[in-house]
C-alpha cells in the first residue's frame, strides 16, 4: 500500500526545487534589472536612469568654460549636469582632453588679426604657445582670487572671455544643425534637465526664441550667461547669419566691449529675436545665496513659487550632492522641483540658531556693537528681521533668509544667526504669495 510514496516524495522535491529556482531567477532578473538603471559616480554615488528626459535629444548643449578652471570644474559634469546629455560640446579658451573627454578652442576662427594685436588676447597667445605651463604658480593663484568689479571680473581669462560668445552661437549650429534648442551654460552652472524640458514644451521651437534671465547693460538687455540661455533653432539661424553679414563691426563691438554675453544679447536683438525675462525660471546665484523672496524680476515673479530650472556659482563640491538631492526628489515625487522645495528640503536643514566662520550676506548695517549676543538682540527687536550676522564688532541683519557660505575677516571668523522660530510664519507667508505661479511665460 506504501509502493507508490517514493514517486510521488519524488514529485513532491521536484516541484519545490522548480519553486525554488522560479524564485532565484526572478531575483536575479530584478537584480540586473535595477542594475541596468543605475549608474554610480566616481564617489559610488548612485544615479537613476536618464529615460525619464524625453526630449533632451531636441537639445544642444553648449558648456563654455577657461584654461584655469576647465580641470578642476569639468569632471564633476560628467556625471551629474551631462550625464544624460545625448548633445553637448564643451569650449574653452584651449583644446586638450580632460578625463576622456575632448575640450574645443572657443577661438579658433577668431580673425588672426585681432588675436595679434587686441591686448585680450596676449593671455591666449601665451596660453596657445605653452599652455598652462607658460604662467607662474603665482599668476594663477592672482587670478584665481580676483575680484568682481563694474566691468567684470579683473583676470585676463575673464577678458578674454567676451570673444567666445558670438563664435560659439555658429559653431553650435554647425555642430548640431537639426537641433530644436540651443542650451548654453557655464562651468559652474546646474540644470534641472526635466524641469528645463518641461518648461520649453510651452514653446513653438519653430519660431525664434531668446530665453535667459534678464540682465542690462546701457541699452542692451540679454541674457545672463551663468543662468543659462535658450535659442531656438531659427532664432539661431538668425543671429548666426547676421554676425556674418557684420563681421567687423561685432568684431570691433566686442573688442570695446567687457560682457560678451551682452554682445550675443545685441547680436541677437539686431538679428530681431528679443528677450523674453525668464528669471527665475533660470537664477543666477547658487542655492545658498539666493533670497527665494527678492522682487529682481518683478514683484509678481519672486521665486519661491516659480519652478526651477538652474543656479549659478555652484563650487565642483556641492555638485554630487545637489544632484542626488534632485534625482531622490524626483524618484519620490510627481511634481517638479519649485525653489521653496530647495529652500525648505535642501537649505532649511542646515539653517540653526548659530553658526560660527560662516556669512550668512545678511546685509542691512546696524553699526557697532559689543557681541554677537548684542547683534542676536539688535535682530529680534526688529519684528521683520530674520538673520543677522556679527563681524569685527559689526553688526548686520536681513529681512531675507539665505544660508551663505564660509566668511572670515581678516582676524577673526564671521558669525551668523537666524531666528528660528520666525521662519515657520515666513514660510506660510511666501506659501499664501504663489496663488498658482509656475513658469516664466510670454
Amino acid at each position: 500500500m506504501f509502493s507508490g510514496l517514493p514517486s510521488l516524495f519524488s514529485r513532491w522535491i521536484i516541484r519545490v526545487l522548480a519553486i525554488v529556482l522560479f524564485f532565484f531567477l526572478l531575483q536575479q532578473y530584478l537584480y540586473f534589472r535595477k542594475s541596468a538603471t543605475v549608474s554610480q559616480d566616481a564617489f559610488g554615488t548612485a544615479f537613476q536612469s536618464c529615460d525619464s528626459l524625453q526630449g533632451l535629444e531636441d537639445l544642444f548643449v553648449v558648456l563654455r568654460t577657461g584654461a584655469t578652471e576647465a580641470p578642476k570644474k569639468l569632471p564633476v559634469h560628467f556625471t551629474t549636469t551631462l550625464r544624460c546629455v545625448p548633445n553637448y560640446a564643451l569650449y574653452s579658451d584651449y583644446e586638450e582632453e580632460i578625463e576622456g573627454h575632448h575640450v574645443y578652442n572657443a577661438l579658433d576662427e577668431i580673425n588672426p588679426d585681432i588675436i595679434a594685436t587686441y591686448p585680450d588676447f596676449q593671455y591666449y597667445r601665451r596660453l596657445q604657445e605653452g599652455g598652462r605651463d607658460a604662467f607662474t604658480a603665482e599668476e594663477i593663484k592672482t587670478w584665481a582670487s580676483a575680484k568682481n568689479t563694474n566691468g567684470g571680473r579683473d583676470s585676463p581669462g575673464w577678458r578674454l572671455d567676451k570673444w567666445k560668445f558670438l563664435p560659439l552661437a555658429e559653431k553650435a549650429l554647425v555642430a548640431k544643425p537639426d537641433a530644436k534648442w540651443y542650451f548654453f551654460i557655464e562651468s559652474d552652472t546646474y540644470v534641472f534637465w526635466q524641469t528645463l524640458l518641461e518648461w520649453l514644451a510651452h514653446f513653438d521651437s519653430s519660431k525664434p526664441h531668446y530665453l535667459g534671465m534678464q540682465m542690462q547693460i546701457g541699452d542692451v538687455v540679454f541674457a545672463y550667461g551663468g543662468a543659462g540661455f535658450a535659442i531656438s533653432n531659427p532664432a539661431l539661424k538668425k543671429v548666426v547669419e547676421h554676425r556674418r553679414a557684420n563681421l567687423k563691426f561685432y568684431d570691433d563691438f566686442t573688442g570695446g566691449h567687457w560682457a560678451g554675453d551682452c554682445v550675443l544679447g545685441k547680436a541677437i536683438a539686431d538679428s530681431g529675436t528679443n528677450l523674453l525675462w525668464s528669471f527665475p525660471t533660470l537664477t543666477g546665484d547658487m542655492p545658498a545665496d539666493t533670497d527665494f523672496n527678492t522682487s529682481f524680476g518683478g514683484q509678481d515673479k519672486k521665486p519661491w513659487c516659480f519652478y526651477s530650472a538652474s543656479y549659478h556659482h555652484l563650487p565642483p563640491t556641492e555638485y554630487t550632492n545637489f544632484a542626488k538631492f534632485e534625482q531622490d526628489w524626483n524618484r519620490e515625487k510627481a511634481f517638479r522641483l519649485r525653489h521653496r522645495d530647495i529652500f525648505r528640503f535642501y537649505l532649511l536643514p542646515r539653517i540653526s540658531s548659530k553658526h560660527d566662520g560662516w556669512d550668512n550676506l545678511s546685509d542691512l548695517d546696524q553699526g557697532e556693537v559689543h557681541s554677537f549676543a548684542d547683534c542676536r538682540a539688535t535682530c529680534e527687536s526688529q519684528p521683520d528681521c530674520l538673520q543677522f550676522s556679527f563681524l569685527g564688532g559689526s553688526c548686520k541683519t536681513s529681512t531675507a533668509i539665505r544660508l551663505g557660505h564660509k566668511g572670515y575677516g581678516v582676524t577673526e571668523q564671521a558669525k551668523s544667526g537666524w531666528i528660528v522660530d520666525r521662519i515657520k510664519d515666513y514660510t506660510e507667508k511666501m506659501d499664501a504669495s504663489c496663488g498658482g505661479k509656475d513658469w516664466v511665460l510670454p
